[in-house]
């Protein structure tokens, strides 16, 4: 585990660089380290090879980074930047299209299975460092993901009516944090102890997750509104 990282550190591996030139560098060291990220853990990449995948120098390297821990805020601002594009190209029109209580909560379940299980490493190391570091989300990132995903919980309370939850709001935001964090910990740290009793498939997790969603809202769960959804997700059939 990197040793914590001040705050100066940080907010010099966020600035952005003035030069045209400069500029490509930095984003080739970061392509190359997400590609890397693909084979193997954060832990397991050297900067050396960081540094070949990006077609430059360790000094290039090092003139803008402390150390290899250093480009995780800057991997955390391109993740930050790029993940409104996901939620508008694959979730926001399928979300709020649903016909039913029971689809909504699997295709919000399926979001959060279908943008951490293809980025397992980039995202495992981006939460790590959220949450060893917190002080360095600032506000502004925190209020814009609180709006990025207001339309969760507003398609979700498109279904109150069917709910006999006492308050339906509150609910409604711990059942979308109850179904992150299970597949933040089932997908991000699988290998972990505390993570071995959530066996099965992603499919499982999908339909496991809505049922637990719409029972803790209080309504009647409806296994028929999840065949739309689970054809969308890789894995053996349920």
């Amino acid at each position: 585990m990197p040793a914590p990282e001040s705050s100066a550190d940080a907010s010099s591996a966020l600035r952005r660089p003035q030069q045209e030139r400069s500029r490509r560098t930095l984003a080739r060291l970061l392509e190359a380290t997400e590609a890397l990220l693909d084979e193997r853990p954060f832990e397991a990449i050297a900067v050396d090879e960081i540094v070949r995948a990006a077609r430059t120098s360790v000094g290039a390297f090092y003139a803008r980074f402390r150390d290899k821990a250093a480009l995780l805020p800057a991997l955390y601002a391109r993740y930050d930047e790029r993940l409104e594009l996901y939620l508008a190209r694959h979730a926001r029109a399928r979300i709020a299209a649903s016909g039913s209580l029971s689809e909504t909560a699997a295709r919000i379940v399926a979001l959060f299975v279908g943008y951490l299980r293809p980025r397992v490493n980039l995202m495992r190391a981006l939460a790590l460092y959220a949450r060893t570091h917190p002080t360095e989300i600032d506000a502004e990132t925190r209020a814009r993901r609180a709006r990025q995903f207001a339309f969760v919980h507003a398609a979700l309370l498109a279904h109150r009516a069917e709910m006999r939850h006492e308050d339906p709001e509150r609910a409604v935001e711990l059942a979308v944090f109850f179904a992150a964090a299970t597949c933040r910990d089932r997908i991000l740290f699988a290998a972990a102890p505390h993570t071995a009793v959530l066996r099965g498939t992603d499919r499982e997790l999908v339909r496991e997750g809505a049922r637990m969603m719409v029972g803790y809202l209080g309504a009647r769960f409806e296994p028929e509104a999840l065949a739309p959804v689970l054809t969308e997700i890789d894995g053996d059939p349920a």
